[in-house]
């Protein structure tokens, strides 16, 4: 099993069919399995049962153990609280893997996801991954924020008007 991420400011812990089941029944059951606080603002957007059903039957494909792909963030000053997820969007192939981030709106403006999402880069490269790519829309001001101070490059967008970026290690 895949230990916890650590960032200067997070834990980044890693999902299991098990915590994603605790969560199915209740945020209240997964702020006591991480032993951390839950905001008043939990879940973060995009983070719904659908997605964590989603998140449980990724966890349980060939490829994915060791990349556990959605990660909750906890805040390591006491007490812990719990402020979002960050995740990989799959295993990696040929090299290059997405990544997405979300931070309950109590918590944002902190430097949280940009923190986060740091930390899963740098763990993309340790497993060799050589280019790591996020998709939001120009609309999502700080979300464009958080790739630019990453590093990321716009490489385009689709016809939905979602752009991508993308970060190349090295």
């Amino acid at each position: 099993m895949t230990s916890a991420l650590e960032t200067s400011r997070l834990r980044l812990v890693p999902a299991t069919p098990a915590l994603i089941g605790d969560e199915l029944a209740g945020p209240e059951r997964l702020a006591a399995a991480l032993e951390a606080e839950l905001p008043v603002d939990w879940p973060p957007e995009h983070h719904d049962a659908d997605t964590l059903q989603f998140w449980r039957e990724q966890l349980s494909q060939a490829g994915a153990e060791g990349w556990w792909l959605y990660y909750t963030l906890v805040t390591e000053p006491v007490p812990p609280i719990l402020v979002g997820t960050v995740s990989y969007k799959g295993p990696p192939q040929d090299g290059v893997v997405e990544i997405g981030y979300s931070v309950v709106p109590s918590w944002r403006r902190r430097g949280l996801a940009t923190e986060a999402s740091q930390g899963l880069i740098e763990a993309a490269w340790e497993q060799g991954v050589e280019l790591v790519i996020a998709h939001t829309f120009a609309r999502l001001e700080p979300s464009v924020g958080v790739l630019g101070r990453l590093g990321f490059e716009p490489a385009g967008a689709n016809e939905e008007g979602e752009l991508e970026f993308r970060l190349r290690r090295g």
